[in-house]
């Protein structure tokens, strides 16, 4: 294990919604659009979002991490009548609350706006669902040149609502942290259609990654890592080809180490996580000193049952690219 003054410690999380929106992709009618909603409604209701933060939370805290990545970071508002303000569930401010409560205080320095789409319900109020991509540092840790981009492609569903635009896109903070200065990046890239996830992620590279500061790229990157016959392989291939090394593939193969997917209503006995799309990718010089999944064993689970997410996290250690300089 790493010394605890050089190592710099992450978690990057996608923390799931709480349901499919396939039933809004199939409606073709007002009425099953009304139902549709409120079936996606009632299902993030039913995944519990203060239970599976207040795990989330237990599992981070074990690695003391200095950052955190997010994705999936949901915010579930109701109301009548123009935009829906009543919050019902807000995943950031959980996590947040529930760290704080064991003792651990984390600020949010950034929140990447994704989807945010409301419509009216079955169950008499509109129901609006806005998607979010976040990075949290512990208290004491310095940043600056906060940047949040959309990516310039991204994915557009036919519904009977009309185009339905899914926005995309990373965020990133320089941090200064036990006298290292470093790029921290996430992101979370499309899920539908493999040619734009390659495409987001050579536009993340020429973007995000555009810093001769050392680079910590941690999040979903959609990209199953796993294996080479995916369609969007080539785009880890990328990756790696500018540079970036996968912290998992160096210090952990040949174990596959899968981070996706429970099922939909997280209710799965059995460990359902198949492909290893959550990825921590560096350059610039940082060792690997551990990496390991959180909330992938069945003692990770909240009393009723659910798994935390949908997703395994990942939290690594990373030795500093001038450890072996000030290594006395």
């Amino acid at each position: 294990m790493a010394d605890d003054n050089d190592g710099i410690r992450l978690v990057t999380q996608n923390m799931y919604v709480g349901t499919s929106t396939a039933p809004l992709i199939g409606a073709q009618t007002p009425q099953q659009v009304l139902a549709a909603v409120a079936t996606i409604y009632n299902n993030i209701l039913a995944s519990k979002p203060a239970e599976r933060a207040a795990a989330m939370a237990r599992e981070i805290v074990r690695h003391r991490p200095d950052l955190i990545a997010l994705q999936e970071a949901a915010v579930l508002r109701t109301g009548t009548g123009g935009p829906a303000t009543t919050v019902q569930s807000d995943l950031v401010q959980l996590l947040l609350d529930e760290l704080a409560g064991l003792g651990h205080r984390y600020r949010a320095v950034a929140i990447i706006p994704g989807l945010d789409a409301q419509a009216p319900s079955a169950l008499g109020f509109d129901v609006r669902l806005t998607n979010q991509d976040a990075i949290l540092v512990r208290d004491e840790v310095e940043v600056s040149n906060l940047q949040i981009e959309q990516f310039g492609i991204k994915l557009v569903l036919p519904t009977f609502l009309g185009p339905f635009a899914d926005p995309r896109g990373w965020t990133s903070v320089d941090v200064k942290l036990r006298g290292q200065r470093f790029r921290f990046v996430t992101t979370h890239l499309d899920s539908s259609v493999p040619a734009i996830r390659v495409a987001q992620a050579k536009e993340l590279l020429l973007t995000a990654a555009n810093t001769s500061l050392p680079v910590i790229m941690a999040g979903d990157f959609n990209i199953p890592a796993d294996t080479s016959l995916d369609p969007s392989f080539v785009a880890y291939q990328v990756m790696i080809n500018a540079g970036f090394t996968d912290a998992w593939q160096s210090k952990r193969a040949p174990d596959p180490g899968f981070t996706c997917c429970q099922a939909d209503n997280l209710l799965n006995p059995a460990s359902l996580l198949n492909h290893r799309i959550d990825l921590v990718m560096v350059r610039g010089g940082f060792g690997v000193a551990d990496i390991s999944l959180i909330g992938n064993q069945p003692a990770d689970r909240t009393r009723s049952g659910l798994w935390p997410s949908d997703h395994a996290g990942v939290a690594a250690t990373l030795r500093s690219p001038s450890h072996h300089a000030h290594n006395h």
